[in-house]
């Protein structure tokens, strides 16, 4: 089944490959409210909007960073599936975070640590701020960087 290939299985269920991502689903009860929720939860939103032609908003980069396992973060970044021309700046900038948050977490402070601590908050703080939604991909990594920096040098680490 190649990309974009979406095929029912059996049982109510679909399987559907989308890039690198390969989900099997429930096929009743598939509106978008319950989609973008999933996305929102597992740090794909801002791929699921790109997907369907939506402006990503600023915040909704973080998703990935706040949401995301280290294996997705990873595969996300190192193989982006989507080169849309308004969405690069923004996938090289998450890239670009992702190995710093990587550099930072180690056994002693997890990503799980970090998420918790530091990209959940900034990402709903984000979200609540409208003035962030004129932001660049340089001010938005600025300001979250600058909350990995804060909350590292803090603990001590």
């Amino acid at each position: 089944m190649g990309p974009g290939a979406v095929s029912l299985v059996g049982e109510g269920r679909v399987v559907e490959e989308t890039g690198m991502y390969r989900r099997e689903r429930r096929a009743w009860n598939r509106g978008v409210l319950p989609q973008e929720c999933e996305a929102f939860l597992d740090g794909t939103l801002a791929e699921y909007w790109d997907d369907r032609g939506v402006a990503v908003p600023v915040w909704a980069w973080t998703n990935l960073l706040a949401h995301g396992t280290e294996g997705l973060i990873t595969e996300t970044v190192a193989r982006p599936y989507r080169n849309r021309r308004f969405s690069r700046s923004w996938r090289i900038a998450r890239s670009y975070l992702a190995a710093e948050i990587f550099d930072l977490v180690d056994p002693e402070y997890t990503l799980e640590d970090m998420q918790a601590a530091v990209l959940l908050p900034i990402e709903l703080e984000m979200a609540a701020s409208p003035e962030v939604s004129r932001w660049s991909p340089r001010q938005w990594v600025d300001a979250v960087d600058d909350a990995i920096r804060n909350q590292h040098s803090t603990l001590g680490l």
